[in-house]
């Protein structure tokens, strides 16, 4: 049973994983069985349909391999989630947990259960606040002559952070064959920052005539998909802050953002995924693909380099209007 499990995550769930301080990427080239239909949310032991959405009942360690006498890998707190894909025959649970292989006991697990959307409350600014930024060119700054002026920098510098970690890669995207994906470089952010943000999804569209990411399914768990990086990546990081700050932006639009990429889909589409899935795993969302302040795509010239990445002033735009949403008003 442990050896067919191995093969089934290692093989199919993940995709396309990096496993934190091995250098060994694995590759798949199909999703899980089932998809969305072969999620549930039966609350009986042992009744699981895999995979499975779950929720954690009660604060639990977790392993490296079944048994707790076996290396401990970390704790995951009653509320959060899980996401698994078999048992053993002990009653453990194989499941996904910062982008890692894992198991749990059965017992400390329900099924999923979805968030209740909540009105957005502003967050309060805090001494010696900790910001992780993950994304792309954006999130670098390229194209600038000053990285500095990057929105990150931006929203940290009106927040008075004490410290700014800004984990950008040009080309980046959330899921696919792309190497440098965010859903690869999550787990290595540091554990202590207080706000979370990640903008990703300009790259997986790619652009007219380009392939970009596959879009997918909802219920996909596998990291080729937009959607299936989506899930393992905010499932991981609900894990990883349980109790900090998570916020997604959604992409801004740029020149050419209605037109299809080779796989038949707009920005808008992929930015849609990012709403969607963030109201399942209960984590805010920006939507600055629907900011009006924000349609560079109307006023190319005065904000974007290429008519893509943005300059000094559409950098200061993009912070100041996160900025605001956070910590002013809607």
């Amino acid at each position: 049973m442990k050896c067919k499990t191995a093969v089934l995550l290692g093989a199919i769930l993940i995709g396309l994983w990096c496993f934190p301080g091995s250098g060994k990427q694995v590759y798949a080239e199909e999703t899980l069985p089932g998809g969305a239909a072969g999620m549930t949310e039966s609350n009986t032991a042992n009744m699981f349909a895999f995979p499975a959405y779950l929720t954690i009942k009660e604060d639990t360690q977790v392993y490296a391999v079944p048994g707790a006498v076996s290396t401990a890998l970390g704790v995951l707190h009653a509320g959060q989630p899980a996401i698994a894909v078999d048992r053993t025959e002990n009653g453990w649970l194989y499941i996904y947990y910062i982008g890692m292989p894992a198991y749990i006991p059965e017992s400390t697990v329900e099924g999923y259960k979805i968030p209740e959307q909540v009105p957005w409350q502003n967050m309060e600014l805090q001494e010696n606040m900790k910001i992780n930024v993950l994304g792309d060119s954006f999130t670098y700054g390229d194209k600038l002559s000053d990285t500095t002026w990057a929105f990150p920098n931006v929203i940290s510098a009106k927040c008075g952070a004490a410290v700014l970690n800004k984990y950008g890669l040009n080309g980046s995207c959330v899921a696919g064959m792309n190497p440098g994906k965010l859903l690869d470089r999550y787990p290595g952010m540091e554990r202590d920052a207080d706000l979370i943000l990640v903008l990703g999804g300009t790259n997986d569209y790619g652009g007219a005539a380009r392939e970009g990411t596959e879009l997918g399914l909802p219920g996909d768990l596998t990291g080729g998909t937009f959607y299936g990086g989506l899930n393992l990546m905010m499932c991981g990081l609900k894990q990883m802050y349980p109790d900090k700050e998570i916020v997604f932006m959604t992409p801004t639009r740029r020149w050419g953002y209605t037109r299809k990429n080779k796989n038949g889909y707009t920005l808008g589409q992929y930015a849609e995924a990012i709403r969607e899935r963030a109201a399942f795993w209960g984590i805010r969302v920006i939507d600055l693909y629907n900011e009006p302040g924000l349609d560079f795509a109307g006023a190319q010239a005065g904000y974007l380099v290429d008519g893509l990445h943005p300059n000094r002033t559409g950098h200061a735009l993009l912070g100041d209007c996160v900025y605001r949403r956070l910590f002013e008003n809607m």
